[in-house]
């Protein structure tokens, strides 16, 4: 069967095939295989249990980012109880309450990077319609 992709890159299987999911997978030669699959959603069991930090026995020092320590301070943090979480963080706000409330002083003067480059970008449009007529 021939299909033809469209200008916005989609392109049409079928009624056959509405609402299916597919795996995708693009080969080394650009072919592309549409696996039909179904999908189960995660329990809670599942996703209540902590992540596992471990250190790689081929590697035992680490990657560099991911040291021994690191690796540790992972797994200390995954196995604490959403009681103890909580505890953590309420300390860390404490101790980072003066750089928080800067870092927040100084978003309502000159705005968030989001904000800022939005506003750039509205800026670059409006002067753009400006000069040429046309974005």
């Amino acid at each position: 069967m021939l299909k033809e992709v469209g200008a916005s890159g989609q392109i049409s299987l079928g009624k056959k095939y509405a609402g299916q999911l597919f795996d995708l997978t693009v080969r080394d030669d650009g072919s592309i295989v549409m696996q039909p699959v179904k999908v189960v959603p995660v329990t809670t069991s599942v996703r209540e249990q902590p992540a596992a930090y471990t250190v790689n026995p081929v590697n035992p020092t680490g990657d560099g980012w991911l040291t021994p320590e690191r690796l540790a301070r992972r797994a200390a943090a995954a196995a604490r109880s959403p009681a103890e979480a909580e505890a953590a963080h309420t300390q860390w706000e404490e101790e980072n309450k003066e750089a928080i409330e800067a870092m927040n002083q100084r978003m309502a003067k000159i705005g968030s990077m989001a904000r800022r480059i939005h506003e750039w970008r509205k800026a670059k449009t409006h002067q753009a319609v400006a000069t040429d007529g046309a974005i």
